[in-house]
């Protein structure tokens, strides 16, 4: 057994994994009951909406509600995670942004069932706030990220389950598989929220803040939110950083919400093939992710970061072009796509921690995610009005803003040569 660690700790990832302490361990070692099932749906969800009568640009406007809960949960989720610690507020919300839209999803008959679920589940932002400082807050900068790593990679476990997703849509229909992982998903988020509450404790920072607004209004707490949103809109490199998770937001919302129909409808790709693709896109990252994230540092981001994102550049103007008999190149893009996303999530999530301001992370690290979403908001709807002119145009708008992510790092080495972060 101990011949086995030694093998497996000379991996940095897997010596990660082995060596995870308190919130970290507990966050990462649960973060499958969440990430395996979402992942199991979510190749699936456009057609879903499709086969209960949604057109594109309804799936677009659904797209665009959700965004804007999102942007707006942002707002108030440092206030409300420095209110009620770190590790309450993860387990309430996660009732609310998770629970509950399963069960609506499960049961939906029209577009208005998607969009009470859209707006229920854009508060999973508040969340990611309360649950990413309780993952990291009392960990140890250096191991940041690894973290993030093995967060993305507890969801890629999905992929292993890819080709029964298929066969069930292939032997049930579409809806009643969709009807039945909605439930599969709302039984394991119960499971993790109540494993999450016994394993963890409030993080010393999250203690601090929670006894310095004992007592005191959600009013109160939002005091000195002005001055901490100026305070980010002046760091320069916090904002380009911001722009190029903008840019990254909105092709992955026309991967989860357009990829498909582009496929299904102008390609010719059947639709259990999409869990097929979608699983093999997991499995891909599982492998980038721990042959390549522990090769990754925060501070030599730029080479990485620009390979990540011309890559991007390059599929999405290939898929914009590929005509229909050449829609077998989608399982080499989606490697490609693999490629870049294991390269550029734990990059920009490390330096996103690394730029804020220490004493004000939650506030912080919320308004940064409200300025994303703003921008990135109307894409939804965009991209459903696009597709309903072509359904390959939000492929070249997402291969435009890949290109726009390369100038802002550009923008951002200027700025950050020669500079020294932070770890304290």
């Amino acid at each position: 057994m101990a011949r086995i660690r030694a093998v497996m700790e000379r991996n940095r990832l897997m010596k990660a994994l082995i060596n995870l302490q308190s919130n970290a361990r507990a966050c990462i070692y649960t973060e499958p009951l969440w990430g395996v099932p979402v992942n199991l749906y979510l190749p699936l969800v456009a057609k879903y909406m499709e086969a209960l009568g949604l057109d594109a640009v309804q799936i677009g406007v659904v797209a665009t509600v959700n965004l804007l809960s999102q942007m707006v949960s942002s707002l108030i989720s440092g206030v409300i995670t420095d209110k009620f610690g770190r590790r309450r507020t993860t387990a309430i919300v996660d009732l609310i942004c998770w629970a509950l839209p399963f069960l609506i999803w499960m049961n939906a008959q029209g577009f208005a069932w998607f969009i009470a679920a859209a707006l229920l589940n854009g508060t999973w932002r508040i969340t990611e706030n309360s649950w990413g400082l309780l993952l990291v807050e009392d960990a140890p900068p250096s191991l940041l990220v690894s973290i993030y790593s093995l967060s993305t990679i507890a969801g890629l476990l999905a992929g292993f389950a890819a080709p029964l997703t298929s066969l069930l849509v292939r032997g049930f229909s579409l809806v009643n598989t969709m009807r039945g992982l909605y439930f599969f998903a709302f039984v394991c988020i119960m499971v993790k929220i109540v494993v999450l509450q016994l394993m963890t404790r409030e993080t010393t920072a999250g203690t601090k803040r929670m006894a310095e607004l004992r007592g005191k209004s959600i009013l109160h707490a939002l005091r000195g939110s002005r001055r901490v949103m100026l305070g980010m809109f002046r760091e320069k490199p916090l904002m380009l950083v911001l722009g190029i998770m903008a840019c990254v937001m909105v092709i992955r919302g026309a991967t989860d919400n357009f990829w498909p129909l582009l496929l299904t409808g102008a390609l010719g790709i059947r639709e259990e093939t999409l869990p097929l693709l979608s699983g093999l896109r997991s499995l891909a990252m599982l492998a980038f992710f721990f042959t390549l994230a522990p090769r990754l540092n925060p501070r030599r981001y730029f080479g990485p970061m620009a390979l990540g994102l011309i890559i991007m550049a390059a599929l999405y103007l290939m898929l914009f072009l590929l005509p229909p008999h050449l829609g077998w190149a989608v399982f080499p893009g989606v490697l490609a796509e693999a490629l870049s996303l294991s390269i550029l999530i734990p990059l920009f999530s490390s330096l996103q921690q690394l730029l804020l301001d220490k004493q004000e992370r939650a506030r912080m690290f919320g308004f940064s995610l409200a300025f994303c979403l703003l921008i990135t908001s109307p894409f939804g709807t965009v991209n459903g009005l696009l597709s309903r002119l072509h359904l390959s145009l939000p492929m070249l708008l997402s291969a435009m803003l890949a290109l726009l992510g390369c100038f802002f790092l550009t923008r951002l080495r200027k700025i950050l040569d020669g500079a020294r972060f932070d770890e304290n």
